[in-house]
């Protein structure tokens, strides 16, 4: 018998391999189920351009049996998944959105839903559609309650949690998709979804500003949602204003210092439109203005801005507005600094606790506990201390704030013994809302932390803009400023904690302290004094000789050596207690 040539042998191969090839494209392209299984195979290998074929046969046949919209949604949504990853943004985003519609989705956990909602943002974003993006992050951040409100988040580890780092994780996609500067003819739509928009982006934009990895997502959304406001609103509108504020510390962050500055200008200009040329609510955007020029070498300009502010203060409040030593403030702790340098005795416990609420001071909690209390703090030299107080001022601006922004406002948080701030701690922990006993500003009865709509206040909140311009006129300063590290941890910022100093450390803050260090200004205070009432205030440019004369580092330069960090606290309490018979620990 003689052998079959090999070349019969890879004839009848090839042919085979044809008839199983023609059998296969046959079988898959009128039976939904090995379509199916073809279409799991390749996805679940990463071969997601040639699964997305497959899966939409299999879409096609099934509707084409009968099967209904709403049982194919579980389908729906892998093979969006599949077309998000084949790069058909567009017809990925489609296919998710239907399957989000469905009552399948709505019986999802929040976490799983969660996850094909942050699916689709991505698939707007790449396709070019920032504003439905920006629609889903937003409901996100709502979601995510007081977990947006600072800048830790829990890494994923409660559903609030999951939101904030969902949002997190889209930074580098909007960083790339928007522009730095400008960027809001990238939003479409009628002027009132456009507005809409930018109010989302701006809530956006002051979240990522609070994170390193965050701060060139921070920049496009709020320079688009600046231009959108801009062009619809006018530079003079107060809505506009607020994304001022919020953005030009994001550019003098990123050295665009020439940014910030055009900024701060027309936001200056649009106040004093409003509020006249000589309202020392000024003073906060001289101050943003000149603390720019001085970045930049410009110390005349700097030092101008500075005389013109105090001017304002002069004719509003009189040329002998400080007096020397307050000391009764300063052994009542009224204006003493608390901080991980600064620590409260833990027998401390204020002796003029009063309940919030007798006060008018709106609470998010039940009125009987220790929480919803305060100091009353009466001024000393007032005619009626039931006028001229802590829980009187705070009602106050509350009212204002809340007029002027619709938004709600209450009290969170007063009074926290030693005791329930332990507790509190050992709890909680490090998650950027609790603060180490005996570091709390709350021991002393003079703090409170805010609320806006139920959860903490934000930096995007109408309500924070008028604290932030207004609080000094009523005795308070925002005691946790970005980037400071006056607490434990990587960054101890709190745009919801406002302290009580009194009206006149207030104002003298805002006129001749150090940008954003109030811990600092508190802890020498005494100095501030004494110069302030001899007409003798910083220059621009020069060494602020208060600050160095007390021997308390700045927060961004503090050592974090174990050994200086204890010899700083020790000379930090013995200047806390000079020239003024405060008690020590």
């Amino acid at each position: 018998m003689s052998l079959r040539s090999p070349f019969m042998f890879s004839a009848a191969f090839v042919a085979l391999a044809a008839t199983y090839i023609s059998w296969f494209n046959v079988v898959v392209r009128t039976d939904p189920d090995a379509a199916m299984s073809r279409f799991e195979a390749l996805w679940s290998s990463g071969e997601a351009k040639r699964a997305v074929p497959y899966g939409e046969r299999v879409l096609k046949m099934r509707r084409e049996g009968g099967i209904s919209e709403e049982a194919l949604a579980p389908l729906k949504a892998d093979l969006a998944s599949a077309e998000i990853k084949a790069r058909k943004y567009s017809r990925g985003a489609s296919l998710m959105e239907q399957a989000l519609s469905s009552s399948w989705a709505d019986s999802l956990s929040a976490s799983s839903r969660a996850a094909m909602e942050d699916n689709l943002a991505h698939a707007h974003i790449l396709a070019g559609e920032v504003d439905k993006a920006t629609a889903i992050y937003f409901a996100f951040l709502e979601l995510a309650g007081d977990q947006a409100s600072g800048a830790d988040d829990t890494g994923g580890k409660s559903p609030e949690g999951d939101y904030a780092a969902r949002i997190l994780g889209a930074a580098d996609l909007f960083a790339e998709s928007l522009k730095l500067k400008g960027g809001g003819e990238l939003i479409k739509g009628s002027p009132e979804a456009r507005l809409a928009t930018a109010s989302q982006m701006g809530a956006l934009g002051a979240f990522y500003s609070m994170h390193e990895e965050g701060v060139y997502a921070a920049a496009g959304l709020l320079s688009s949602a600046y231009e959108i406001r801009r062009d619809l609103l006018g530079a003079e509108n107060q809505a506009t204003v607020q994304i001022a504020l919020l953005l030009g510390p994001v550019f003098a962050d990123m050295g665009r210092l020439a940014d910030a500055e055009a900024l701060y200008l027309e936001a200056f200009h649009a106040q004093e439109k409003l509020k006249g040329a000589n309202s020392p609510d000024l003073s906060l955007y001289i101050k943003l203005l000149a603390g720019i020029y001085e970045r930049q070498g410009r110390a005349t300009e700097a030092q101008a801005l500075y005389e013109h502010m105090r001017s304002l203060f002069r004719d509003a409040f009189g040329a002998q507005r400080y007096a020397v030593n307050r000391a009764r403030d300063r052994r009542t702790d009224i204006n003493r600094p608390v901080s991980q340098y600064f620590l409260m005795p833990a027998d401390y416990a204020p002796t003029d606790l009063i309940s919030a609420a007798d006060f008018s001071v709106p609470l998010s909690k039940a009125e009987g506990i220790d929480e919803m209390k305060l100091r009353l703090a009466a001024d000393i030299d007032a005619d009626d201390p039931r006028e001229a107080n802590l829980p009187v001022r705070l009602a106050q601006l509350i009212s204002l704030c809340s007029s002027e922004s619709g938004e709600r406002i209450t009290l969170r948080s007063g009074y926290r013994s030693y005791k329930t701030q332990r507790e509190l701690y050992d709890r909680i922990g490090y998650l950027g809302t609790v603060t180490p006993p005996g570091m709390s500003e709350h021991q002393t009865g003079l703090a409170a932390d805010v609320d806006v709509n139920g959860r903490f206040m934000r930096r995007s909140d109408s309500a924070y803009h008028c604290f932030e311009e207004n609080g000094f006129q009523f005795g308070f300063i925002l005691s946790y400023p970005q980037g400071n590290d006056y607490l434990p941890g990587v960054d101890s910022y709190e745009p919801w904690h406002w302290r009580y100093v009194g009206v006149p450390t207030a104002r003298l803050y805002r006129e001749a302290g150090p940008i954003d260090k109030p811990q600092e200004f508190l802890a020498a205070l005494p100095c501030y004094e004494e110069r302030a009432a001899a007409g003798i205030f910083p220059n621009a440019g020069e060494q602020d000789v208060c600050l160095a004369e007390s021997g308390v580092v700045s927060a961004s330069t503090e050592s974090k050596d174990p050994e200086t960090a204890k010899a700083s606290t020790k000379a930090a309490r013995k200047l806390n207690n000079a020239r003024q018979g405060a008690r020590t620990r």
